[in-house]
């Protein structure tokens, strides 16, 4: 895990990735709330925070941070709503974890802006998976038929919608260096 720290330091790491996988599922609890087109549609910005340690920290943190981001929107859809706690589980840690993974990786090479981007395509074909696929197989037929193909389409496009907006957060915070001071060593005096 070290080669994911960077030049900071593993306490400041794992703090900024707790504090921001907190910060994560308030951001889509809120805008959950807020932003609600369907029962199984609703805004969800938790991935600034997976963004935001992936592109810092690298692919590792961002990988445990964008499951445990997961959490607000598996309760939510999952045990709330129409996938159940086990298709939840498999569509929501699965997935955000898949483009914290992808966000880091792609972080090094690319400005986070693209590499946000590109690292959510992984988790949107898992998402179109789960949700045309796997819904089918092991949901009832009542429910899984409510998975219709305008649904999964305004799930996937509110998705890339957010994930521009968040590319964009995430080059700005980078840009400014508006995390650096928080990770950057401090000197005694």
């Amino acid at each position: 895990m070290k080669e994911n720290a960077g030049p900071f330091s593993m306490t400041k790491s794992v703090a900024l990735m707790a504090s921001m996988a907190a910060l994560g599922n308030v951001l889509a609890f809120i805008s959950m709330y807020v932003g609600r087109f369907h029962p199984q549609v609703a805004l969800d910005f938790s991935h600034l925070a997976t963004a935001i340690v992936a592109v810092y920290l690298g692919p590792t943190l961002g990988m445990f941070t964008g499951a445990l981001v997961g959490l607000a929107p598996y309760y939510y859809f999952g045990v709330l709503g129409w996938l159940g706690p086990f298709l939840g589980f498999v569509g929501f840690f699965i997935g955000k974890a898949l483009s914290g993974l992808f966000f880091g990786l792609l972080g090094k090479s690319f400005r986070p802006l693209v590499a946000v981007v590109l690292g959510y395509i992984p988790e949107c074909l898992w998402t179109y998976v789960v949700l045309r696929l796997l819904t089918r197989l092991m949901l009832p037929t009542q429910i899984a038929a409510g998975f219709t193909d305008a649904v999964v389409m305004m799930i996937l496009l509110k998705a890339w919608f957010e994930i521009v907006i968040i590319g964009v957060i995430v080059d700005l915070v980078k840009r400014r260096r508006i995390v650096d001071a928080i990770l950057e060593p401090t000197t005694a005096r």
